[in-house]
């Protein structure tokens, strides 16, 4: 009896090893909700390259874009929670699209966390024609204009720095939504709105070119890849801090040592010289991290979107 007990706990004890031992054994998808050649798409292609060499396979990325990123991250949340189809989300899809979209077919709970990859920050700017150098210049036009100035938001992230702004200055503008940062960023260039919160990944080339003029970063601190530019605390902004951050889920029921070769593998990845220079050279900061730290974000930014939706901030689509 004692010889079964021992040889059904050894066969319990392998088949608990064998997904991490095994994995991967084939091709490794990672979806991402926004179109090609954007700059979270091309951080997604970078790490899917970086772990095609790491783990001995190959790894694609898939753009499924549409609906603020709720398209990819549904397809992710019903996938075969085997670790060969994982997400790269932003902060938005598992944030603030739960209070901007009505009835998503997913939750938080159909994600597992697997790390961080890196972090940057919206930045407040206006177009590189406009007359507006500063940050309380741009908060006198809105007063002057009282409702009439215009301001453009592709994301959730985007939108909550603009109204929270707006409600730190008492200030209001008409809301103009569109559905990529392309377009809101060609809109402000040309003076058909007056300003916009947009990615640092798609400021560094505009700004060079004078096309548009930066004006202040949404987080705490100011970031390496845009040094010049001060934070909305710096201007008289208290408390506003909102980050734009990268990482990479799977489905929820996905095995902890599955995740765990995945967050290992990444997390060495993020922490190399030549990752921290790719990333700052495009406006995001290397952020080696864990599951735990990730959920931190997702709850912190969550909770901000929640007293937005409460105050009334926040128009939920369908």
């Amino acid at each position: 009896m004692m010889r079964i007990v021992v040889a059904l706990a050894a066969l319990v004890l392998s088949a608990n090893l064998a997904p991490a031992q095994e994995y991967p054994s084939r091709p490794i998808k990672i979806m991402i909700g926004l179109p090609a050649g954007g700059g979270a798409d091309v951080i997604a292609r970078y790490f899917a390259d970086k772990l095609k060499a790491s783990i001995g396979q190959s790894v694609v990325v898939e753009n499924k874009p549409g609906a603020g990123g709720n398209l990819a991250t549904q397809a992710v949340a019903t996938a075969e929670p085997d670790g060969y189809t994982l997400l790269f989300s932003t902060s938005n899809p598992l944030t603030g699209n739960f209070y901007i979209y009505k009835n998503l077919p997913f939750t938080i709970d159909d994600f597992a966390p697997v790390t961080t990859l890196g972090q940057g920050s919206f930045v407040l700017a206006v177009g590189g024609k406009s007359d507006i150098k500063s940050v309380p210049e741009l908060t006198a036009l809105l007063k002057q204009k009282a409702g009439r100035a215009a301001y453009g938001t592709p994301t959730s992230i985007s939108l909550a720095s603009a109204e929270v702004y707006m409600s730190a200055v008492g200030a209001t503008a008409r809301i103009v939504r569109y559905k990529a940062s392309t377009q809101a960023l060609n809109e402000l260039k040309a003076g058909e709105i007056d300003f916009f919160f947009i990615d640092s990944t798609a400021t560094i080339g505009p700004a060079k070119r004078g096309e548009i003029r930066l004006l202040a970063v949404t987080t705490a601190t100011r970031t390496t890849a845009l040094p010049d530019v001060p934070t909305m605390q710096e201007i008289g902004i208290k408390d506003f801090d909102l980050s734009s951050w990268f990482g990479i889920f799977t489905p929820a029921k996905t095995p902890k040592a599955i995740r765990d070769k995945l967050q290992a593998a990444l997390d060495e990845i993020v922490r190399r010289r030549e990752t921290s220079d790719f990333l700052t050279g495009i406006g995001i900061e290397a952020l080696p991290g864990s599951p735990d730290a990730l959920m931190g974000l997702v709850r912190g930014q969550t909770e901000t979107y929640r007293k937005l939706s409460e105050a009334g901030k926040l128009d939920a689509a369908e």
